[in-house]
């Protein structure tokens, strides 16, 4: 017999003698194939999560709240919802902080913890902050450049406005391509170590040279010691721009010097500096005579030929130099610090080109040697002279800082030997 149960029609199983069965009357052999059980929780068809999660839209919502103007929320309230999201903001995808970050940037009222934490996000994160926001504090700059990657301090670096404490925590860590990205900034200025550190990094770093040398922050002596490792034409550069005149220093000391190298007033400083800005140098041989300058052109002409010990020895005595100094003006492969000396030394240009021209050996030779009679030609003496006294200057102390940090840089590539400069050229 058939029911209808909600529509469904039911078939009742019945005995021999027409009465329903009971559940105990089943046969439940153990033979016969088990029958599997329905679990009504495995008839629930689960939801399917449908639109982002609950976490994401909580986040969205506390975002709402920490962008309101000042008119609609207390500095007390925003910091509280700062606070929150900073315990989540970490636990949710990359893509979600991005869009928080984007949000963030747009207001300059929001909590600085929860800025700086975005500011120190992945470099996606990061970005939306560093170049979205149009002002941010100098002390969280500082902090990011400073805790953050190496793109994080190219992403400040790129910002408008960058001051110069914030320029140097981005030098700090002596990153090429934070230094390049500086160096095209203008209008960013560069604190006195910062150049010098530059100075120091761009004997190895040769990308550095040209950016540099168009800095107005640069002065002479910076420029006269990268002359060493820069090319030929960055060479003429640096002789061009850092020229200058030492009359104005020669007349105010004038009276100073009968008094210390006459008057046996022998103050070991002052007597340094008067060497330092003299106005005329006098070759000397070995107990002080006078050289005549027949014996002066003997020498540079021995020694641009073949610059042994001997030769370097003799060199440094005439020109008035350190042994150090005179054997790397003699080893250098570009020939400009011989032009230099020989210019200081008052050699006639017809002698210097001779020097030359009877060292060199085939057209390209004697084309460079036009090169450097031009080096040659381009300063006066007393120029000249000031050059081979900044690079002899190492009791300066930018110039000993500089060379402290070349020093440190090149231990490791094996630029520096027996505290000669080997030719960067």
């Amino acid at each position: 017999m058939k029911s209808i149960v909600k529509g469904v029609p039911v078939t009742t199983v019945r005995n021999e003698t027409g009465e329903p069965l009971t559940m105990s009357e089943f046969e439940t052999t153990t033979e016969a194939e088990p029958t599997a059980s329905i679990d009504v929780e495995t008839m629930l068809t689960p939801l399917a999560p449908s639109g982002p999660s609950v976490r994401a839209l909580m986040v969205r919502k506390l975002t709402d709240i920490v962008v309101l103007p000042t008119a609609r929320i207390s500095s007390n309230e925003r910091a509280l919802v700062a606070d929150i999201l900073l315990q989540v903001l970490d636990k949710v995808e990359e893509s979600l902080r991005i869009e928080v970050a984007q949000r963030v940037a747009r207001v300059s009222e929001c909590s600085p913890v929860l800025v700086r934490m975005l500011m120190l996000d992945e470099p996606a994160v990061a970005e939306k902050i560093l170049k979205g926001a149009e002002s941010l504090p100098e002390e969280l700059l500082i902090e990011a450049a400073r805790e953050g990657t190496t793109a994080h301090r190219v992403m400040i670096a790129q910002r408008l406005n960058v001051t110069t404490s914030v320029a140097d925590a981005c030098l700090s860590f002596d990153e090429i391509d934070v230094c390049r990205a500086l160096l095209k900034r203008d209008d960013c200025e560069l604190s006195p170590n910062a150049v010098n550190k530059l100075v120091a990094m761009s004997a190895v770093h040769k990308e550095l040279q040209g950016p540099l040398l168009r800095r107005q922050e640069l002065e002479p002596a910076h420029g006269f010691v990268m002359f060493w490792w820069v090319d030929a034409e960055r060479r003429r550069r640096v002789l061009t721009r850092f020229a200058l005149d030492r009359s104005i220093i020669q007349d105010a000391l004038a009276d100073l010097y009968p008094r210390v190298f006459r008057g046996g007033d022998n103050d070991q400083i002052v007597k340094d500096i008067l060497i330092l800005a003299e106005r005329r140098h006098r070759p000397r041989g070995v107990n002080g005579e006078p050289v005549s300058m027949d014996v002066v052109k003997r020498t540079l002409a021995a020694a641009c030929k073949y610059p042994a010990e001997e030769i370097i020895d003799a060199v440094a005595m005439i020109g008035g130099v350190s042994r150090v100094l005179a054997g790397r003006i003699l080893r250098d492969a570009g020939g400009e610090p011989f032009a230099v000396l020989c210019k200081s030394l008052g050699v006639p240009r017809g002698d210097f080109f001779d020097f030359l021209a009877d060292a060199a050996e085939g057209e390209e030779a004697i084309k460079h040697a036009e090169h450097l009679l031009g080096v040659f030609d381009s300063m006066p003496r007393d120029f000249a002279r000031a050059v081979l006294r900044y690079w002899d200057w190492d009791t300066n102390p930018r110039i000993a800082y500089i060379t402290r940090m070349m020093a440190t840089i090149a231990d490791d590539l094996n630029i520096f030997e027996l505290g000669e400069v080997k030719s960067f050229s």
